[in-house]
């Protein structure tokens, strides 16, 4: 599967080496902006959605349908597009990995 593919269906094995990741901060990017919405948390996939919690709360959810995720050149974070599930929009999100202890 090349860079920034789109899985094929049924394909969850990209999408779940992201579960239970240990994130040091998150930045959702809209258009040329960059904000951090959260900071020390974990993401966890199931079969449905991609979760990322930070702080004790959800800072996205997104569809694991038409996920398209792809690690970061410097091998600490990913880059993930996808859409919410409650609100119908594409987000574009990056997780930077920290250190699980």
């Amino acid at each position: 599967m090349g860079l920034f593919s789109k899985r094929k269906k049924g394909d969850m094995s990209e999408v779940l080496a992201y579960n239970k990741k240990a994130v040091s901060y998150v930045v959702e990017r809209k258009g040329s902006e960059e904000n951090v919405i959260g900071r020390t948390g974990a993401v966890s996939v199931d079969d449905e959605k991609l979760v990322i919690m930070c702080d004790g709360h959800e800072v996205v959810r997104l569809s694991v349908e038409g996920i398209v995720c792809a690690e970061l050149m410097s091998h600490n974070g990913a880059d993930i597009k996808g859409v919410d599930p409650e609100t119908g929009q594409r987000r574009h999100i990056v997780i930077h990995y920290g250190i699980r202890r």
